[in-house]
């Protein structure tokens, strides 16, 4: 069993990196992906408030914009989401958010939570 972190018992702790990645690419590599998903948000729904504005069809294109924005970045965080997991072999009955950096800390909990489990 993994020791509690802020109170939720079973939960991964992060162990610092033993990678050779250096800490600012890694925040830049990240930096960017925020500000991707973030801009694919904004993007359509400001499109629809502009398209809004110069045909008079208020608040129709932006109500659409803001719609396609959200699935748009819902699309994008699934497909981070999924390119995190195959990089760390982590399978989809997984539920714990994983960090491309930490593959191996996380297998070896899972084991561990495995090995408990199966000793129960």
């Amino acid at each position: 069993m993994l020791p509690p972190f802020f109170g939720l018992p079973g939960a991964i702790m992060v162990t610092p990196r033993r990678d050779s990645e250096p800490p600012m690419a890694v925040a830049a590599y990240w930096v960017s992906r925020v500000t991707n998903i973030s801009l694919e948000m904004v993007l359509p729904a400001g499109l629809g408030f502009w398209l809004d504005r110069r045909w008079g069809t208020e608040p129709w294109l932006l109500s659409v914009g803001a719609c396609l924005g959200m699935l748009i970045a819902m699309v994008s965080l699934v497909r981070l989401s999924q390119q995190a997991n195959l990089k760390c072999g982590v399978s989809a009955k997984t539920k714990s958010s994983v960090s491309v950096n930490h593959c191996e800390s996380l297998a070896q909990s899972l084991d561990q939570r495995e090995d408990s489990d199966q000793q129960s």
